[in-house]
């Protein structure tokens, strides 16, 4: 199965969700809550999620750590220090995607960065990660220092047992869903 093949799949497996993403992303969140990273982390990479996405916003209850979102800039993506979550709005580029929106706000570096959170359409129990497409996820992990702790995050419908896999594709190390936390 090629990449957009699997994407289709995923995204049809999503619409399958229903009234569960609230529970399960609940399950999500403790399990991220509890990760040895987070709780030793002071400056944690979240994502603000889409409709289909694991709800991990009630990360902002499990404690006084200094959050920064993706705001996408060109080809690229750069992280932002964000002091409250009303501080996402609406991207230009796509009104479904919440993103840092004050032009003055701190970029933080990616050697800032202890815990990064990561989306995927798929992921496998060996740390392969299938994106929406747009590889901004995969040049900013490049970027990222070895010991910064990369975390993707998804529901159990998503884990796949394989994927394609070309070699600008970064790894994750392990993976939290409503079931728990998946090491490779």
């Amino acid at each position: 199965m090629t990449k957009d093949e699997l994407r289709r799949e995923m995204r049809r497996r999503l619409r399958t969700l229903g009234d569960t993403r609230a529970e399960k992303s609940r399950a999500i969140v403790e399990t991220v809550a509890a990760h040895p990273d987070f709780l030793r982390s002071d400056r944690v990479a979240l994502f603000a999620p889409l409709p289909s996405e694991p709800d991990i916003e009630g990360l902002w209850a499990k404690g006084a750590r200094g959050f920064c979102y993706p705001r996408v800039t060109g080809e690229t993506i750069e992280f932002v220090n964000v002091p409250k979550l009303a501080a996402l709005t609406p991207a230009a580029w796509n009104p479904a995607v919440r993103e840092p929106a004050f032009e003055d706000a701190r970029i933080i570096s990616p050697d800032e960065i202890e815990l990064i959170l990561v989306p995927g359409l798929a992921f496998t129990r060996d740390g392969q990660r299938l994106g929406r497409g747009g590889g901004f996820y995969d040049r900013f992990l490049f970027r990222l220092p070895a010991s910064t702790c990369k975390l993707g995050v998804c529901f159990d419908q998503q884990i796949v047992a394989s994927l394609p896999a070309e070699a600008h594709d970064q790894l994750v190390d392990a993976v939290a869903t409503e079931s728990g936390l998946i090491s490779r």
